[in-house]
């Protein structure tokens, strides 16, 4: 089978001619979307990876890695991207993702962060823990970073944000109440 090559239009992943999701796999997505929402709201997962990493990690690297990485807004459910992203968790790793500590720790950072954060450590992480997050997760990669192809307005809304503050602004708007005072 060819591989695509860059030139060529990629399909959308989320659109109605994407090829339908394996059984097995949208059965895990449902199960972890609900084990993050109950994780979120405080509550036992039945997921073993997921409470198991809760268990050993404990909330001080979580914390950590919160103050290294910005506190972002996530949301009681996962929402379209959060769910594309575990879809491609659960397609990469199968039900291994359910039972494997190491992915219990991915998980639980999808649940404490985020699932674009969790992504953006991934994928474009600085720090040690984030290259051992992406070593850890070689095997998804590529889907992980379709994903961002896929939805680049929540992977790089940061980026668009700081990008902004360098942008021309028009002669005569209000000057920002953090910049320069003449």
């Amino acid at each position: 089978m060819a591989r695509p090559t860059m030139s060529e239009p990629q399909p959308d992943p989320l659109s109605d001619k994407a090829a339908p999701l394996n059984p097995e796999t949208a059965r895990l997505v449902l199960r972890l979307d609900d084990a993050i929402s109950a994780f979120r709201a405080g509550e036992a997962t039945s997921i073993r990876a997921l409470d198991a990493a809760s268990r050993l990690i404990g909330d001080l690297g979580d914390d950590v890695t919160a103050r290294a990485h910005g506190h972002r807004n996530v949301p009681r459910r996962p929402d379209r991207v959060e769910l594309a992203i575990l879809t491609a968790l659960a397609d990469t790793y199968g039900s291994e993702i359910t039972t494997n500590s190491s992915l219990g720790y991915a998980l639980r950072l999808v649940a404490r962060h985020g699932g674009v954060a969790f992504v953006q450590r991934v994928l474009w992480g600085e720090s040690a823990s984030d290259a051992q997050l992406a070593v850890m997760l070689t095997a998804t990669r590529a889907a992980l970073m379709q994903l961002t192809l896929a939805f680049p307005d929540a992977f790089l809304a940061e980026a668009n944000d700081v990008l902004a503050g360098f942008r021309p602004r028009p002669p005569g708007g209000s000057k920002s109440k953090g910049g320069p005072r003449e």
